[in-house]
């Protein structure tokens, strides 16, 4: 028998992916997070700190980059770029990288964001990620879910 969970209570990854909303489309989504979480070690050090990945569509990349020097010398690369990402996901998602101008400002604020936790977990917090992940089947997905949870869970809290 079902326990109902309290309202707004939140509901196990497991439980909720057993529910068919894992369509193979969003799996695939899922699996491209890759590209965010290993942006870094796929550029390297100075890259990332001038060039932040924005969103992929339709097999399109879109890269922010802090100004038109840099978005002149990544033009002459994206295609090793785009080899290097294909590469890391073990299949050929992306097709092409566009480069969009953005401010050096709007760039900063990201690498600050996403630039170290703010904290480290505690066991206890790790184990309730691994518990809650634990009957997604597609290890790739699970791995890719709980990297996102660790990231997510030890963030400062956004400044207002």
């Amino acid at each position: 028998m079902l326990t109902k969970r309290p309202k707004g209570s939140p509901e196990k990854l497991g439980r909720l992916l057993s529910k068919n909303i894992l369509t193979p489309a969003l799996g695939a989504r899922l699996k491209e997070l890759v590209i965010w979480q290993s942006w870094e070690q796929v550029v390297g050090t100075v890259i990332a700190s001038r060039a932040q990945p924005l969103r992929m569509i339709g097999g399109v990349l879109t890269v922010t980059v802090s100004n038109a020097p840099w978005m002149q010398q990544l033009s002459f690369i994206k295609e090793d770029l785009r080899k290097r990402i294909n590469d890391l996901l073990g299949e050929e998602r992306v097709k092409d990288i566009v480069l969009k101008n953005a401010s050096g400002n709007i760039l900063q604020k990201q690498s600050e964001e996403h630039a170290l936790p703010c904290r480290v977990l505690s066991e206890e917090e790790l184990l309730w990620i691994k518990n809650h992940t634990a009957s997604i089947e597609d290890n790739e997905l699970r791995m890719s879910l709980q990297s996102l949870m660790k990231s997510h869970y030890s963030r400062c809290e956004k400044r207002s």
